[in-house]
């Protein structure tokens, strides 16, 4: 099994970039690195994982794959678990700013005197 870091760099709400939802990048054991991912809506089977590719006569061809069946839905797993991920942490709300500890020294020193 590989470790996979996965980072979503680009998040858009459906409608403003076609069928993409998001941009990854991922690195593979620390010593690989791949970008441009992206995460697309896809009609019946909704969300799906589409490699960096480039068009050719031929149509679009993947620039970098996954070799093996396992691989690949290891690696589109964790792409999408990165973007539900983020997604949540979109939605949430923010978290509220706390005051700082004990407040100024000079409070802290008034007190300790009276």
């Amino acid at each position: 099994m590989s470790t996979l870091d996965v980072k979503i760099s680009s998040m858009y709400p459906p409608g403003q970039q076609g069928g993409i939802r998001a941009y990854a990048s991922a690195t593979i054991d620390g010593c690989f690195a791949v970008r441009g991912i992206k995460v697309v809506e896809g009609g019946r089977d909704g969300l799906f994982v589409s490699m960096p590719s480039r068009k050719t006569v031929d149509g679009y061809k993947e620039v970098c794959f996954p070799v093996t069946a396992e691989f690949r839905s290891e690696f589109h797993n964790a792409v999408l678990d990165a973007y539900q991920q983020a997604l949540t942490m979109a939605q949430a709300p923010p978290a509220p700013q706390e005051a700082p500890e004990g407040g100024t020294p000079q409070e802290g020193q008034q007190m300790a005197g009276m």
